[in-house]
């Protein structure tokens, strides 16, 4: 017996901006940055932080906003964040992804600096 073919599949936003959110956990040394809310979000309760995503048909275009952990290498850390997203949002859905755009937002400073300076 023969696995029943997909015909009609439809992956929700929500989805598409969870893959991508994952995929930015596991990348060391960047926080998402926190776009301010709208009032959709708020009442929804979904926020997605610092993504936004485009997709037309099976394309997508991903953009991220992101801030870094001082000290490292950023464009090392926005590599890194480009691939994981990328790779992550293609191969868990099949879509076609056109770009992955980085701003790094902000330096986010170790606590133990912060407390230094107090």
């Amino acid at each position: 017996m023969s696995d029943p073919v997909v015909q009609d599949l439809d992956i929700s936003q929500d989805v598409l901006y969870g893959i991508a959110q994952l995929a930015l956990d596991r990348v060391e040394g960047l926080t998402p940055a926190t776009p301010p809310a709208r009032m959709g979000e708020i009442l929804t309760g979904r926020r997605a932080k610092g993504i936004a995503i485009e997709r037309q048909d099976e394309r997508v275009w991903i953009d991220l906003n992101i801030h870094v952990l001082y000290g490292l290498e950023v464009p090392k850390v926005a590599r890194e964040a480009q691939r994981a997203v990328r790779e992550a949002v293609a191969s868990m859905t099949g879509l076609r992804v056109e770009s992955v755009n980085v701003t790094v937002e902000a330096i986010n400073l170790p606590e133990e600096l912060v407390r230094g300076k107090a």
